[in-house]
């Protein structure tokens, strides 16, 4: 009989202790009260400093003093998926928005499905090579290399029509003759048909190391652009980003490397409608755009004027400018 009673006297203190326990206790906070702030003594205790404060009314606000500058812009590029087709002379080669691990296994696919077909692949390199063919007399084959492009988790795909020579070496098919157009533009339309799955290859993840182009900054405190291209190059890219980033060219000269920017209130648009609309103070209008050769395949590119106030704005433009790169 008395396990019975207990089991009695327990049952419902099981029951009312679940009820407190499966109730929502989300608001509970709201029902706290404010108590006696803790004595800690003599021990130190860190100051309580409000860093945002909130003005007391309309007349306390200081314009200048809250304007929160925007951040400095990060090297980035956008969620188009673009693919276009370059040309410099007679280099060709496909710019695609994708990082070259997403490229590799889609590139493989192309070459297997070309007449030529794969013969040989190595994801280190990037590399992937056709089957040789007989062309009546000489043998020929096709090699497409994979790189990173100058834009981040972009990619650059150039493709070598080749022959071999007498001597056993493979040499560069010429213009007249060779296929790469043809093949470069098949690529270009098997990109464009095959949906994106954002699939990458492990074995190529390598290949995402090595962007042509990055902002940095030297022991002195200048910026400048890193671009690990040959001048011809480096001097086409800046071109065509400053058209991209609407940034009007009052003049150059390509032997110094110079591009000569000159802005106006009512003329421009794009990046510099933007600095005009944020009420930056500029004291002077011209800009020069330097494209130094530091080597064969590396340049710097810096961005001066005529005043030390134009500093920041040096820094943004040079920003802007590595932002439209592609």
């Amino acid at each position: 009989m008395k396990r019975v009673y207990l089991v009695l006297m327990f049952v419902p203190l099981v029951f009312t202790s679940c009820g407190w326990i499966l109730k929502d206790h989300s608001y509970d906070y709201l029902k706290e009260e404010q108590k006696k702030s803790i004595d800690t003594g003599d021990a130190p205790t860190r100051p309580i400093v409000d860093y945002y404060p909130i003005p007391k009314s309309q007349e306390d606000l200081d314009a200048d003093s809250y304007i929160i500058p925007l951040p400095a812009q990060v090297f980035s590029s956008g969620s188009t998926n673009e693919i276009r087709m370059h040309k410099l002379g007679e280099l060709r080669w496909l710019y695609v928005e994708a990082l070259p691990s997403s490229v590799w296994p889609l590139m493989k696919d192309f070459m297997s499905s070309t007449d030529e077909g794969l013969a040989f692949d190595d994801p280190n390199k990037g590399i992937l090579e056709s089957k040789i063919i007989n062309k009546g007399q000489y043998k020929t084959k096709l090699l497409m290399k994979i790189e990173h492009g100058i834009r981040q988790a972009s990619s650059e795909i150039f493709l070598s029509h080749l022959a071999l020579d007498e001597e056993g070496t493979w040499i560069k098919v010429s213009q007249e003759e060779n296929i790469e157009d043809q093949v470069l533009r098949s690529a270009l339309d098997f990109l464009s048909e095959t949906p994106s799955t954002g699939g990458t290859s492990l074995v190529a993840l390598n290949l995402n190391v090595g962007q042509k182009a990055l902002l940095k900054q030297s022991e002195e405190g200048m910026n400048f652009i890193e671009m690990n291209l040959e001048f011809p190059r480096a001097w086409a890219a800046i071109d065509r980003a400053l058209k991209e980033a609407l940034i009007t060219v009052k003049d150059l000269d390509r032997s110094k490397g110079v591009f000569f920017i000159s802005f106006s209130k009512e003329s421009e648009a794009g990046f510099m409608k933007r600095v005009f609309t944020r009420g930056n103070k500029i004291s002077n209008y011209n800009f020069r755009i330097n494209i130094e050769r530091v080597e064969d395949n590396l340049c710097r590119v810096t961005v001066t004027s005529d005043s030390k106030e134009n500093e920041i704005l040096e820094r943004d433009l040079l920003s802007e400018i590595n932002q439209s790169l592609s």
